[in-house]
């Protein structure tokens, strides 16, 4: 029989696989990951879980963090913790779940175009107004210069960006960003997706990431599928 992990002791993984079957089952029905794919990812998780100490609570939310920031390549530290609590908007636990994780996991790595609009948004509208006004679009300018190019010009290069980011994408000239206007724009120009900071990993990223534990790596395998890699 073929091995999912060999870092793993066989009995180990056999027993965990086991234990396991029926809730990756359901979770490839429920996300965009094949069975063999959700069992790979559990173990991960498994893995991360019984690092030091075995939890039985499960990986922390500082553990989650971590994979994302050193294997999903989002360094930047306070976007992270934006997109971390975007992504557990209602517990807000120190636990993470294994089926938080597997749904995060198919959101970061395969979500569709429409899914990542309107969670990039919910990244932005960190006032949750429905909206992104112009002094909310000031401070995402701001950060997302200073991590690109360090300190000393941010402050005038986002004042000077603000006007021209507004004038372009509030398509109703109501002096915000609504979700229909920022929608628009992306759907005609997919490269303004993340025009306030990084909320996803890079598709070179994804890559590298997605062959630790699967095969279906290749851009053709997400088309046929209908998802979204951009």
């Amino acid at each position: 029989m073929s091995r999912y992990d060999v870092t793993l002791n066989s009995m180990e993984e056999t027993r965990f696989i086991a234990l396991h079957q029926a809730m990756a089952v359901a979770f490839s029905k429920q996300y965009r990951f094949s069975y063999e794919e959700v069992i790979s990812l559990l173990l991960m998780y498994y893995k991360m879980q019984k690092f030091e100490n075995y939890d039985p609570k499960g990986i922390t939310r500082d553990q989650f963090m971590e994979l994302c920031h050193c294997a999903l390549d989002l360094t930047n530290i306070d976007s992270l913790t934006r997109i971390v609590a975007c992504l557990d908007d209602k517990t807000r636990d120190l636990y993470i779940s294994k089926e938080f994780f597997i749904k995060a996991m198919s959101l970061l790595l395969r979500g569709t175009m429409e899914e990542k609009m309107a969670f990039c948004f919910k990244v932005y509208d960190a006032a949750q107004a429905g909206v992104l006004a112009k002094e909310n679009v000031f401070k995402l300018l701001r950060t997302a210069i200073k991590s690109a190019s360090g300190e000393s010009d941010a402050e005038e290069m986002a004042k000077d960006m603000v006007e021209v980011v507004l004038k372009k994408l509030d398509l109703d000239r109501d002096g915000k960003i609504s979700f229909n206007d920022y929608r628009f724009n992306v759907l005609k120009q997919p490269l303004l997706l993340e025009f306030l900071g990084q909320c996803f990993p890079t598709k070179h990223t994804v890559h590298k990431f997605m062959a630790t534990f699967t095969e279906n790596t290749r851009i053709r395998n997400y088309r046929s599928k209908g998802i979204s890699i951009m």
